[in-house]
């Protein structure tokens, strides 16, 4: 018994010291992070007529499309597995004709996939609609952007003119006090939010992002705006209109160069993620520029204990504009206590990275001192356990 409670005190001294270093990871490294699985689902519906040559090359064709992507696809012949629960999307979306296919994103909507189309060839349409689930061009520019960058923020143009303009204006000056406090974050980050701007008459070919970001691309008439960050990943709500605001758009930015122990609702922070192709190169930039493998079990697993405390406390309303309020103005004061207010409009891209490069190298070195007193810390304590409980065994050998 005495020495069970000796190494449970060894356990919790463990467990203290790695609270009071703190965590070594921000709210963007838990973006690049799969931590809990929320894959979107293509379920591929056939019938006992279906032809076999239909369904091998609708295999071939959605395997080498989802390689390293976030779909999972199922084929479900309706005339025999009757109780499936994916039919209730066939009665939703009244589909009569087979093969049809549905697209299901982690929050339970969905998305009619088509697979025919009259007059071209069916390997070709399929073929187009199954590589346009993950791949377009604004979802490639994200991934381009994603590693390096702060965030990305998306901006939908609406058909008014002059709000176009006053929501470029608001996005362009929330991008430059980020980028100004940058390098005041505890962590490095290379470059400052990346923007991309999908006018009007470019909207109709993003259709699936503009589903998963949870927007309907017939009723974009006003702006709106969504924030991305790590691995496609969304943060807090979708700005619409007059939603959208300079204090509102910055606390969001906020909140991803923070450390991960922040205090916010980790569900308000872990969003829907986008349906993308991640390979193994921009895997590997990762690793680069973030100096740990996402998909490693042990980052998993460290980053799930963090996310366990009040994960899964949340629901939907979490993400609504109107929790906004709440979830972030409580933090506006703690969050820009840095040093004094600044002209957004004096700071320039030179002088963005002359700050990076002056905390880069600070940030670095605190980040080295964290480990090393960590893991000494940590050897400390298991060699007091290991005495302690030689101690134990000899007291009892000479009583």
């Amino acid at each position: 018994m005495k020495m069970k409670r000796v190494l449970w005190i060894c356990v919790l001294f463990s467990l203290c010291s790695l609270r009071v270093f703190g965590c070594i990871y921000n709210v963007r490294d838990m973006g690049f992070v799969d931590i809990v699985p929320d894959p979107y689902r293509l379920y591929y519906f056939i019938q006992n007529n279906t032809p076999e040559k239909t369904v091998t090359a609708f295999k071939q064709i959605s395997y080498a499309s989802f390689m390293d992507s976030n779909i999972k696809v199922e084929i479900i012949n309706i005339d025999h597995q009757k109780d499936h629960p994916a039919l209730e999307y066939i009665h939703l979306w009244e589909l009569t004709s087979f093969p049809s296919a549905v697209l299901l994103s982690p929050a339970g909507r969905s998305f009619v996939i088509p697979v025919s189309v009259p007059g071209k060839k069916f390997k070709e349409t399929m073929r187009s609609s199954l590589e346009s689930i993950v791949f377009s061009p604004v979802r490639e520019e994200i991934l381009s952007h994603t590693v390096k960058a702060y965030c990305v923020v998306l901006v939908f143009e609406g058909k008014n003119a002059e709000e176009n303009k006053s929501v470029h204006d608001t996005v362009t000056n929330a991008a430059r006090k980020i980028a100004r406090i940058m390098g005041q974050l505890p962590k490095r980050i290379e470059n400052p939010p990346h923007i991309i701007v999908i006018p009007q008459k470019l909207i109709s070919r993003e259709k699936i992002l503009l589903w998963s970001l949870d927007i309907y691309g017939s009723q974009i008439n006003e702006p709106h705006v969504a924030v991305t960050y790590g691995k496609g990943r969304r943060i807090g709500p979708v700005l619409k209109g007059k939603q959208i605001s300079g204090n509102r758009l910055v606390n969001i930015l906020s909140i991803i160069g923070l450390s991960c122990e922040c205090g916010l609702d980790k569900q308000w922070i872990m969003g829907p993620l986008l349906p993308l192709r991640w390979g193994e190169d921009i895997q590997s930039d990762v690793v680069k520029f973030l100096g740990f493998d996402a998909e490693s079990p042990m980052v998993k697993a460290e980053m799930s204990s963090i996310m366990s405390v009040d994960f899964f406390r949340s629901s939907e309303e979490a993400l609504s504009v109107d929790n906004l309020r709440d979830v972030l103005d409580e933090y506006s004061e703690e969050l820009f206590k840095f040093q004094g207010e600044v002209d957004t409009k004096r700071v320039s891209p030179a002088k963005f990275q002359e700050l990076v490069s002056q905390e880069s190298a600070n940030s670095r070195s605190g980040l080295n001192l964290k480990m090393i007193l960590l893991i000494t810390g940590s050897f400390v304590l298991f060699i007091l356990g290991v005495g302690v409980y030689i101690l134990l065994r000899a007291r009892k050998r000479f009583s």
